[in-house]
């Protein structure tokens, strides 16, 4: 493969959205420019910390046979699939989406983040817009349906600004044919 810096991607051009699970949630126009809203049902989630993450790992099992000292095969076993970042804007939307649990309530001029008593899974599909400087145009990647799989912890000091832990793990949306998990684009 020839050298190519356009395919370098590094910066702090990075932008986290969300928006409630639903079959009729659609990839973002390839018109939209980076920066700009991706539009209904999106959320910007706004300032993120330590960059954002997509982790794949795929689990296999050796078939061994008795002629050969290397596994003949490896057969597939397990898929885990993670959309990764910490938020770092403390926010009642962010708190929820970031738990999937509870309920937000507005009361005059204050938003209540409400956890109850019951556990239930809120699936969520979450989109990464990332600015390419070599090309300066957008990579997007959008899970479409994941549940939050966080250990949420609020740290409040002097030295640095609190943030959340927004760790998606990443199921097949099974409501469309063919199922649909995750969708990589370069915006050319």
């Amino acid at each position: 493969m020839p050298t190519d810096t356009t395919q370098v991607v590094a910066g702090r051009n990075l932008i986290i959205y969300t928006a409630d699970w639903a079959t009729a949630n659609t990839f973002p126009a390839d018109a939209i420019l980076w920066g700009t809203e991706w539009g209904t049902p999106y959320t910007n989630k706004g300032f993120t910390k330590q960059g954002l993450h997509v982790r794949m790992n795929v689990q296999r099992t050796p078939v061994l046979v008795d002629q050969n000292v290397d596994p003949v095969m490896r057969i597939p076993t397990q898929r885990d699939l993670e959309m990764q970042t910490r938020l770092a804007q403390i926010s009642m939307p962010n708190l929820k989406d970031a738990t999937g649990q509870g309920v937000i309530q507005v009361n005059g001029l204050t938003q209540d983040y409400v956890v109850s008593g019951s556990i239930i899974d809120q699936f969520i599909t979450t989109g990464f817009d990332i600015l390419n400087p070599g090309d300066n145009k957008a990579i997007r990647v959008v899970a479409w349906k994941g549940f939050v799989n966080a250990d949420v912890q609020l740290d409040f000091n002097v030295q640095d600004s609190a943030e959340i832990a927004f760790n998606v793990s990443v199921i097949p949306d099974t409501s469309t044919v063919p199922t649909r998990i995750m969708l990589f684009r370069d915006i050319n």
